[in-house]
């Protein structure tokens, strides 16, 4: 079991990096003006805390640990406030920093200046004390890193503070949320990512409330214990979950979303630009298929046909009772029809197709196909092969 627990463990590590760089890597607007931003340090400082314990407990490496231990525990504070602010950000769209949203650092700011002394201590002092801590769990707590205040303190307030940014953030989960169960960050990812915000606190409960009254207790591999199965476990359902569900990745996916929301204006266009714009947008579908790139968004159908996009807000809304969202899905599933009515199921896999048509995954292929069309695309497939 311990080398099960170990590979889990390396994996965990490797997929906080590995989602990093994806995420990086596949921002399709200015980084650093988009949510995801959020989601990278949180990412980020979490890659640092599952290394700290990888070192500590799986396989020790004392260099590693004295560069980690005391060094970044500031960081830690920003956990919570990062994934408050994400959230915030993908619900209310409001992703710059206000006046008030920089007292979210200040916890964070107190500590990294309370740990000065230490951070500047030898680097032969550091492993020293990663020494005392593998030797004794209790000096964790104990040890005292800060000038001013404790270990102890830093840990209780800590575990106060993370309790409340995971209530505000569910809070303001249920209160914006939408009711289109579509969007899968919505419906699927954010939930399951405050999920993980509560089991995380659950285990840092475990390992300095309750591991530390425990009698001869060592500091070794403790993978046996529920709490680091149940913790293990559902960071890897998690992380992974970027390898069938990639869409949290893509930004405009969200800010489309919050398009599709724009109220119809207090204005009306007239038939004849109506008829215009129809026009325009069935010519450019049949010449380009823009909507085939995954990233095809409103703005840049706006910018391709020179039409302004309240102008498409309103005729979306006005002529198919939908929006842009609804409208691209159905172009998407239309071609993917196109595509298995002339035989291309029985050359490739539906999958395939359905990222052919512009779909970011299985799923969002399967279920969206069935919504529209009134049954599964195997079933569509199955069904047309009998004709």
């Amino acid at each position: 079991m311990h080398e099960i627990y170990k590979l889990g463990h390396t994996l965990a590590v490797f997929m906080s990096f590995f989602i990093l760089l994806l995420l990086f890597f596949k921002s399709t607007g200015a980084f650093f003006k988009s949510p995801k931003r959020f989601l990278f340090f949180y990412f980020l400082f979490f890659g640092l805390f599952t290394l700290l314990h990888y070192c500590l407990f799986i396989e020790w490496h004392v260099e590693v640990v004295a560069v980690l231990l005391g060094n970044f525990d500031a960081f830690y504070y920003l956990l919570y406030p990062l994934a408050y602010l994400y959230v915030r950000a993908m619900l209310k769209v409001k992703v710059h920093f206000s006046g008030y949203d920089w007292f979210h650092l200040l916890p964070f700011a107190i500590q990294l200046v309370d740990m000065l002394p230490y951070a500047f201590t030898s680097f032969a002092h550091k492993v020293e004390v990663a020494e005392l801590v593998k030797f004794d769990v209790h000096e964790l707590v104990q040890q005292q890193f800060g000038f001013l205040l404790s270990t102890r303190f830093h840990f209780y307030f800590k575990l106060i503070l993370s309790s409340g940014y995971i209530f505000y953030s569910a809070r303001l989960y249920l209160l914006h949320r939408p009711e289109r169960p579509k969007n899968f960050i919505l419906h699927f990812w954010i939930p399951g990512f405050l999920v993980l915000q509560v089991l995380l606190v659950l285990f840092l409960v475990y390992f300095f409330l309750i591991v530390p009254h425990l009698e001869q207790y060592k500091l070794t591999y403790q993978g046996n214990t529920p709490w680091n199965y149940l913790g293990l476990g559902s960071y890897l359902v998690f992380s992974l979950s970027v390898f069938y569900f990639p869409e949290f990745l893509y930004e405009p996916y969200i800010i489309e979303e919050r398009e599709a929301k724009l109220k119809i204006p207090h204005y009306e266009l007239s038939p004849e630009k109506l008829i215009e714009i129809e026009t325009k947008l069935d010519l450019y579908l049949e010449e380009y298929k823009p909507f085939l790139k995954t990233s095809f968004s409103l703005a840049q159908l706006s910018s391709a046909l020179d039409i302004p996009v309240h102008h498409f807000n309103f005729y979306f809304r006005k002529t198919q009772q939908s929006n842009f969202l609804e409208q691209r899905m159905r172009w998407r599933i239309r071609y993917a029809k196109e595509l298995i009515d002339a035989g291309k199921d029985k050359v490739h896999t539906l999958e395939a197709i359905g990222f052919e048509s512009g779909f970011q995954s299985r799923t969002t292929f399967f279920v969206n196909f069935k919504e529209i069309v009134g049954e599964s695309p195997s079933a569509y497939a199955e069904r047309k092969s009998k004709l």
